[in-house]
């Protein structure tokens, strides 16, 4: 693995790379409060196959602070690592990072061969799903406490307390459901991150309001949705709405897995798996 660093109009961002040169690309793009390295595990399995590049957007993990964090600016974070991969890629992306891909395939952008979205907030831009969803609340928490933390400079291991032993909404606590590693990446990306990505608690209308919803989709994608009733992004219904709006959009629902399939102990290798026929079935096309 070797970290480089890229320019987006003056925000230097931070990138991954692994594997070989000439093997196929892929992009991962994290959620927000996140890093490219909860994406560690997966680049790992995937790197003796594909030339794996990951990302820390603006704001986060150590790329530049930046005067906007609007989805144009995610967008275009994105766009700086597609220019520099220079052929078309699969974008892997969760949460944040599925719209930011998802905006990506309906672009027709030369550079994006296909997307796999891990329970993008897809539609929370509308007030109404916003409301409805965990986030209004959950952000409030998170947010507030990091604020107080990172304006006293605690230590790393108040933010790995607080994820480690905070309730979640697949019941127990954070360590019940992710391993050391993953709640070690998200403690050390809330201490880094700027908390203007929040966008002063309502990331609904600073970031994801600006979502054409119903744009179709311009390459293969397939989407992951957690569990409704344990904190999926992707509300009841919204698996329908998308069905509706792109009927080429293959959609999957995680039973019982709350919003980060990717990183829990109990899903992480079906999503893998997911994942890997996604890209095989690309190839056999």
């Amino acid at each position: 693995m070797t970290d480089i660093t890229l320019n987006n109009n003056g925000v230097k961002l931070a990138v991954s790379v692994y594997g070989p040169a000439d093997t196929e690309p892929i992009l991962f793009l994290h959620g927000l409060s996140l890093s490219r390295d909860t994406w560690e595990e997966i680049a790992e399995r995937l790197k003796n196959r594909h030339r794996v590049w990951a990302l820390d957007f603006r704001g986060h993990g150590h790329s530049d602070r930046a005067p906007s964090y609007q989805l144009a600016d995610y967008v275009s974070d994105a766009e700086t690592v597609l220019a520099e991969i220079a052929r078309p890629a699969v974008i892997v992306g969760h949460s944040l990072g599925g719209c930011v891909a998802g905006v990506l395939a309906q672009s027709g952008h030369a550079n994006v061969r296909a997307v796999f979205l891990e329970d993008p907030p897809w539609y929370l831009g509308e007030p109404s799903e916003w409301e409805k969803s965990i986030f209004p609340k959950l952000f409030s928490i998170i947010s507030s406490r990091q604020a107080a933390w990172q304006q006293e400079r605690a230590a790393l291991d108040a933010y790995l307390a607080f994820l480690s032993n905070s309730p979640t909404p697949m019941g127990g606590i954070g360590s019940d459901h992710f391993g050391s590693r993953h709640l070690l990446s998200h403690a050390s990306a809330l201490q880094r991150q700027d908390g203007r990505c929040w966008g002063n608690g309502n990331v609904a209308t600073s970031v994801l309001a600006a979502i054409s919803t119903e744009r179709k989709f311009s390459c293969p994608i397939k989407i992951i949705q957690a569990d409704p009733r344990f904190g999926a992004a992707l509300l009841e219904g919204h698996e329908a709405r998308l069905a509706h709006d792109h009927p080429r959009a293959e959609i999957v629902r995680y039973d019982d897995s709350g919003h980060m399939p990717h990183r829990a102990i109990a899903f992480e290798q079906r999503f893998m798996g997911d994942l890997e026929a996604f890209i095989l079935n690309l190839k056999l096309e």
